[in-house]
């Protein structure tokens, strides 16, 4: 029996009930109701037809799929890595999740791929590495030919456990058939720098059609006023590892949207209510504005049409503000730095064989903001 096959049936063990966990689902519902009670409304638009849909409840609010996991050592690290995040949890009870147990070295760290969630927004690669110290993973993208992909950025995050994750957003990326991932490895040193490796390791993936899901389209197109700003409530785009809210503001506005604090209720006033991922809003080179906000998976329910959208809170940017223009190549920034900012500083970085800038963003509280691009 192969790994692939002891994964399934395996994974087959975990969807009967413990029956010291019965109820536990409902009352996990009802703590999510009553963190929400007397909060106030910056706005709410009502019942807007096609909002959104919502996700199954997985290893944070039903502990069930997490318990069972951790009686079976192959998924007790994958139910761990996933258990903070309701959209991976969901995917993975679901049986998006495919697996692919390959194995390279890259100067001289032996690297796992494990598993990946794919759908067409964002892929997840889960892996692990044996070596001393820790490692931050990137990687390019090939097709089954060997040719470079485009359209996709890499955000790989830092993490303590065995088993690793990095996300691949791959928005403007048409996913091929067989997908190779050139992986690279960058050594976190004690200062908290990152060291490159030398060479990279290949690994070929045949992506499963049924596990690979394209995006549910929901449109909404309704405007609506919010602190005197026009905001076009645009669509969403649900696929099994987030959701994407696309926004859009009137050209006559003063000010660009910066951060929105909106979340969702169904019908029976279940709150959905997570920003879920490493990026929670992306924004347009052509302003400084942010349009598009990355939440939690709400692929899993039939009646996206029931949801209702709140909107408790926007922060704006004013048009007339000053700007500090940052050259990346140079390291080197002009301007009058905003309130609460005393430096950035670029570094160049090296992943996945591409050089990157880094920002770090010093402020006058007692933490720095690190930004990459």
């Amino acid at each position: 029996m192969n790994r692939q096959q002891e994964f399934w049936e395996l994974k087959q063990q975990l969807q009967q009930l413990p029956p010291e966990l019965d109820g536990t689902a409902q009352r996990a519902r009802q703590r999510a109701r009553h963190r929400r009670l007397g909060r106030g409304f910056g706005i709410s638009l009502g019942s807007l037809a096609g909002v959104c849909a919502a996700f199954i409840l997985a290893v944070n609010t039903m502990p069930t799929f997490a318990l069972a996991c951790g009686r079976v050592p192959i998924l007790r690290e994958l139910a761990a890595a996933v258990a903070l995040s309701p959209s991976l949890s969901a995917a993975v009870e679901h049986d998006f999740v495919q697996y692919v147990g390959q194995t390279q070295t890259i100067g001289g760290v032996t690297v796992t791929v494990e598993y990946i969630i794919a759908d067409q927004q964002q892929i997840v690669v889960f892996y692990r590495t044996v070596g001393p110290g820790n490692y931050r993973a990137s990687c390019d993208l090939l097709d089954g030919n060997g040719t470079p992909l485009h359209g996709y950025s890499v955000i790989s995050g830092d993490s303590s456990g065995d088993l690793k994750q990095f996300e691949i957003h791959c928005k403007d990326l048409d996913l091929p058939e067989t997908l190779v991932l050139e992986l690279s490895l960058r050594r976190i040193t004690e200062t908290g720098n990152s060291v490159a490796l030398d060479g990279v390791g290949s690994f070929s993936i045949h992506l499963d059609p049924e596990k690979t899901a394209k995006a549910v389209v929901v449109p909404v197109e309704q405007w609506v006023d919010l602190d005197g700003q026009q905001l076009l409530v645009d669509r969403l785009e649900l696929t099994p590892t987030r959701t994407l809210l696309y926004l859009d503001g009137d050209p006559a506005n003063t000010a660009w949207l910066q951060s929105l604090d909106f979340w969702f209720t169904a019908s029976d006033g279940t709150v959905y209510d997570q920003q879920d991922g490493m990026v929670s809003a992306s924004g347009d080179a052509e302003h400084p504005g942010f349009y598009t906000f990355y939440f939690q998976s709400l692929y899993f329910v039939d009646h996206p049409e029931r949801l209702t959208l709140h909107i408790a809170e926007a922060v704006w940017l004013d048009k007339s503000e000053p700007t500090v223009t940052i050259d990346l190549n140079n390291g080197v920034w002009t301007g009058s730095l905003p309130e609460g900012v005393v430096d950035i500083e670029v570094q160049q970085v090296v992943y996945g064989g591409e050089s990157a800038a880094e920002l770090t963003v010093s402020t006058t509280v007692d933490r720095n903001l690190h930004r990459a691009g």
